[in-house]
């Protein structure tokens, strides 16, 4: 009898226990969602109430006698600060994951009871120091996860990691605190996964080896950081499987890398670094467990060492292109295929053929060997027999002849890209069946004849078709227009003819890319295309199309880019255009358009959102031959296509002086953006300029040139901040040039001749400083550059500006396209600015350099790893005042202009002049000595902007508020800052003639660089490629 009364007098106590146990979890729970949660936008915790047990919440997990063990929150969208001594007090709360919301710091101090195994904190606002002390109470913590915050190092030290900790992820915050790393790498004898990878962490990697120090990792991820030095000679462990040190400055000889036993590693990558040699460390051969190795993006060479590489057994995965590897692909290597399932060797100076060896790949599904120098049959010989073969890049190497049939026994095949070689005869239409599962087939940059075959209809997962720049002809085939999963049909640059197919997207609206500008097609715009909702880049410029736009565009939220420009499209311009709410880049000149110019089509200014056309590489062929070229230029697609082949392009030499750029579109602005490319002239089009147009603040080419326009040119085009390139010329405009044009900064070509335009030219900011050519062929024009004006006409006008001035201040900016060319100062200024984005305010990832058509605060910027006219930032990371031009011609890769692609046998090299923009020069110098955008409203507020910002402070002497303090620290001498602040100003004077010239500028700079060791500055030239007609 007392045995069972003991037993009932326990079951009631445990009970009594969980109930209250109960209690205190929802009077816990409850003052978090209460006094911590700030929003709940998805009523997340809508069931989260007293009267109800917490066990039953959204998000809980209980254990068998009712207390919480677990909170998982992620994805939640909660917003609010963080309260872990109410959450750590639960006494069975083992597990809290709250990844994805939008909590900040808030108490850490954790409970005495803390029982977390568990804490997952990514993906928040968690930013500044984070207390990593403060966790030490939990002392069963195992798994630690901050990632993707805004952490920039601790609070304290030593940083007092829990000995129980086994995995921390730091990784995508801002962690700049070198400390952390050598804290972590030294007390890690627990740890089997450290992750801080990408993050700012700048120091050197000691040799201490991790075998001693961290016997239990495994997993080592340091990558995209700002790591620099050689290679340790011991460093890694008999325990590590994966070792990341991608993305960093890693230099010195691959050879003095020590592997150790390596028995464990399965991982390893050292990409994107800039390690060099010839020689590969001989201690790699005892990584037999070794699948993945990437040592792409260095400067390893001359020879691929393929007896070491063909001893690790285990090899699955290699990676060693971007490289400057040299001489013939070693047969040696091929000795690797019974597990080589991935191999790149793309960007190199390889020659000869693939080795027949290679033909035993059976495991093979990747083979990358495109940018090389390859030539032969080896498509046939050795390529074809491999059966797994799912992804094929040779572009851009040697091969000729037929493209072989044989490559359809490549039965898995689902890339196949042979552009950019010398490939002739037909298309082969063997290549598809029903079965076929080819998604993707490049041929652009042959020389391909014949038609498009129409057993392409066949392979129905195709996706992408490109096959610019070759000579085909006749129709696209109806089976084409009509696969089911086609996104991307790219056939520019032939002589295709035919009609755009009446049933376009008449399946379903899969297509997002139709470029087929430069060729021969005839008939109208199908009413169908409005069916192509996820359409992005439309470009049918330069062929015979007639009829109308068809107002249905309208519909295609997702366009960025419409290029009809060229044909013989008749009718008015639809206002629909103005609801493609993602419409950047709008080309219709040269046709026969006629009534007035929508005002509708700035409907979509301040919503076009970034992303669209992200990553898309084009180049950019810009007229510069004034107004006896049609049109401002022309946009077109550029992936698999030699900068030489469309040198030799005829809309190239459209014009008496044309420039080419390449580089990948990458948006700056977040939100709120404009089109940034409008062209309408040599059209019909008349009535007046909507005054709308000037809300495009980041609208960098207008172009209304050669129409039948009246009335003003709107006061409203003051608000064109971003501007670079203004044609109102050849109309019938009349009245006076706004005084609000002298604001634009950013102008670098206007054209308002042959007019009928009267008064003054307005002095001060741009408009004096261009040809007279531009203001010729008006009715009463005159002040600089025409001759001086008479009378009372000079005086209103005057006023009439410094009225206007007192309302507005000057907006800033820089020029557009002359920057490429203004003299290496301009490189200088813009490396170092560079420099500063690099430690400061950008992702390492990409360096960027000019952008189009123009910089700063541009929509569009080149992205150009590493292009010669890219920045090698790492040069610049010696103090200011002991950077020469040596050093300058040393980072910005000696200048060569290979994104101005060549001169195609028409053009003429030349020494570029020290004249050039003074003015925009000072607002680059500006950009660098401040480091701020030119034009920022939370910054100078509405009506200012950098320069009138700073020509205040300098006004009020308080010029020190004007040196970026990061800049400062990085610099030997203030005064040399100082000495730049003033070559600034003197740029910038309000009266052109007061500004110094280029050659002056070059004499500035010379003297505070008076005490350099290298001045190579009176042997420098930069060569400038043009395209110029004789």
């Amino acid at each position: 009898m007392s045995l069972l009364l003991l037993i009932a007098t326990l079951l009631m106590a445990t009970v009594k226990v969980a109930v209250t146990s109960s209690s205190d979890a929802v009077t816990l729970l409850m003052r978090v969602k209460d006094s911590h949660v700030s929003s709940d936008s998805n009523n997340f915790l809508a069931d989260w109430s007293s009267s109800s047990k917490p066990c039953t919440w959204r998000g809980i997990t209980c254990s068998s006698q009712g207390e919480v063990t677990s909170i998982n929150l992620t994805g939640a969208g909660l917003a609010g600060t963080l309260d872990l001594p109410t959450l750590t007090a639960l006494p069975s709360l083992h597990h809290l994951v709250l990844r994805g919301n939008y909590f900040s710091l808030g108490n850490l101090s954790v409970s005495s009871f803390c029982a977390l195994q568990t804490l997952d904190l990514s993906s928040n606002n968690f930013s500044g120091n984070f207390p990593f002390h403060q966790l030490l109470p939990c002392r069963a913590l195992t798994y630690l996860n901050l990632s993707r915050n805004l952490i920039t190092g601790a609070t304290a030290t030593p940083f007092g990691f829990a000995a129980s900790l086994l995995q921390l992820d730091l990784s995508r915050n801002q962690v700049s605190q070198p400390e952390i790393l050598a804290y972590t790498l030294s007390n890690c004898q627990a740890l089997t996964l450290l992750n801080l990878s990408d993050n700012r962490i700048s120091a050197q990697l000691s040799e201490t080896s991790l075998a001693a120090s961290c016997a239990n990792l495994t997993t080592l991820d340091l990558s995209h950081n700002q790591l620099s030095g050689e290679l340790p000679q011991s460093f890694v462990g008999d325990s590590l499987e994966l070792l990341d040190l991608s993305g960093n400055n890693f230099s010195g000889m691959f050879s003095r890398f020590g592997f150790g036993s390596c028995r464990n590693l399965v991982r390893l990558s050292l990409s994107h670094n800039v390690v060099s040699g010839g020689e590969f460390p001989s201690s790699l051969r005892n990584c037999q467990a070794l699948e993945t190795l990437d040592l792409s993006h260095n400067d390893l060479g001359p020879n691929i060492p393929g007896a070491l590489l063909a001893g690790l057994k285990s090899l699955k995965e290699l990676f060693l292109g971007r490289n400057n590897l040299r001489g013939e692909i070693p047969a040696e290597l091929g000795m690797a295929c019974d597990s080589l399932v991935v191999l790149d060797l793309s960007d190199n100076k390889l020659s000869g053929e693939l080795p027949l060896t290679f033909g035993d790949c059976s495991s093979l599904q990747s083979l990358n060997l495109a940018k090389n120098y390859l030539h032969g049959d080896f498509l046939t010989s050795v390529v074809s027999k491999l059966s797994s073969l799912r992804y094929l890049y040779v572009a851009f190497n040697n091969i000729t002849g037929p493209v072989p049939l044989s490559l359809a026994n490549c039965t898995q095949l689902q890339v196949l890209d042979l552009s950019s070689n010398g490939f002739t005869g037909t298309i082969p239409s063997g290549f598809c069946s029903s079965s076929s599962p080819l998604e993707k087939m490049l041929l652009a940059d042959n020389y391909l004849e014949g038609v498009v075959p129409a057993e392409l209809g066949g392979c129905k997962s195709l996706r992408t078709i490109d096959f610019s720049f070759n000579n085909l002809n006749g129709p696209i085939p109806s089976r084409v227009w009509s696969l089911p999963n086609l996104s991307d049909l790219i056939m520019w640059a032939n002589n295709l003819t035919g009609e755009i197919h009446e049933g376009i997207c008449s399946n379903g609206g899969n297509l997002e890319t139709l470029i087929l500008n430069n060729n021969l097609i005839s008939g109208s715009i199908p009413s169908s295309i409005s069916n192509c909702t996820n359409m992005v880049w439309v470009s049918l410029a330069s062929n015979r199309i007639t009829g109308e736009i068809p107002a249905g565009i309208g519909n295609l939220k997702k366009l960025a880019i419409l290029q009809l420009g060229n044909n013989s499209l008749a009718g008015g311009i639809p206002p629909e255009l103005g609801k493609c709410e993602s419409l950047i880049w709008l080309d219709l000149n040269s046709n026969n358009l006629t009534g007035t110019i929508p005002s509708d089509l700035a409907n979509q200014a301040g919503l076009v959102m970034p992303g669209t056309v992200s990553g898309k590489q084009f180049a950019f062929v810009r007229n510069e031959g004034g107004t006896s070229c049609r049109g401002a230029g022309g946009l077109v697609e550029f992936e698999d296509i030699k900068a030489a082949r469309l040198e030799s392009f005829p809309m190239v030499h459209s014009c008496p002086l044309t420039r080419i750029y390449s580089g990948v579109t990458v948006y700056t602005f977040s939100k709120n953006g404009s089109m940034i490319y409008l062209d309408l002239s040599y059209n019909f089009l008349s009535g007046s300029i909507p005054a709308s147009l000037g809300a495009m603040s980041y609208l960098q080419v207008l172009n209304l040139g050669h129409n039948k326009l009246i009335g003003n040119i709107p006061e409203s085009f003051g608000g064109l901040k971003a501007i670079g390139v203004l044609d109102l010329s050849h109309n019938n405009l009349q009245g006076l040039i706004p005084a609000s044009l002298g604001a634009l900064s950013f102008l670098s070509d206007l054209d308002v001749s042959n007019n009928n335009l009267t008064g003054t030219i307005p002095t001060g900011g741009q408009l004096t400083t261009f040809p007279s050519s531009r203001y010729e062929n008006n009715s009463n024009l005159c002040g600089v550059p025409l001759p001086p004006c008479h009378g009372a006409l000079n005086r209103n006008h005057a006023a009439g500006f410094h009225a206007w001035k007192k309302k507005q201040p000057i907006v800033t900016g820089i020029v557009i396209g002359l920057v490429f060319f203004v003299l290496f100062f301009v490189a200088f200024v813009l490396a170092l600015y560079q420099v500063k984005k690099y430690h400061w305010k950008e992702e390492q990832r990409e360096k960027y350099i000019e952008s189009l058509p123009t910089s700063g605060s541009s929509s569009w910027k080149l992205s150009s790893i590493p292009e010669p006219l890219s920045i090698n930032v790492a040069t610049f990371e010696k103090p200011l005042r002991k950077l020469t031009f040596a050093h300058l011609l040393e980072a910005t890769n000696g200048f060569s202009a290979e994104t101005l692609i060549g001169s195609g046998g028409f053009g003429e090299s030349f020494r570029c002049t020290t004249k050039g923009d003074v003015y925009s020069y000072g607002v680059i110098l500006l950009e660098l000595l401040s480091g701020k955008r030119p034009i920022d409203s939370s910054e100078f507020g509405d009506d200012n902007n950098l320069v009138g910002w700073c020509k205040q402070l300098h006004k009020e002497k308080r010029s020190s508020e004007i040196l970026d303090p990061h800049l400062i620290k990085q610099a030997s001498s203030e005064g040399e800052l100082y000495q730049c602040l003033r070559i600034a100003f003197e740029c910038l004077d309000e009266r052109p003639y007061r500004r110094p010239t280029m050659i002056q500028v070059m004499a500035m700079f010379k003297e505070i660089q008076a005490d350099t060791d290298n001045d190579v500055l009176d042997a420098f030239s930069m060569k400038c490629n043009v395209i110029k007609e004789s």
